[in-house]
C-alpha cells in the first residue's frame, strides 16, 4: 500500500488520485439519475416554452 507521505510528496500522483476521486464522486451522483424512472419520463401535457414565453418569464423574474 502507498504511504500517505509518498502521495503528498509526489504532486503528479496526488493530482491523478484527486481526479480519480472527483470522477468517482461525480459518477456516483449522476449515473443513478439515468436509471431512476421519475427523472427520465416526461410529464404528460408538458411542453417546452416558446421564445416569447421565455422572454416574458425573464422579464417577470427580473422585475
Amino acid at each position: 500500500m502507498i504511504k500517505h507521505e509518498t502521495i503528498e510528496k509526489n504532486i503528479g500522483l496526488m493530482v491523478l488520485l484527486i481526479i480519480i476521486v472527483i470522477s468517482g464522486g461525480g459518477l456516483a451522483e449522476i449515473v443513478p439519475l439515468f436509471f431512476h424512472s421519475s427523472t427520465t419520463q416526461p410529464i404528460e401535457g408538458m411542453r417546452p416554452y416558446s421564445a416569447l414565453e421565455l422572454e416574458g418569464r425573464d422579464i417577470y423574474i427580473r422585475e
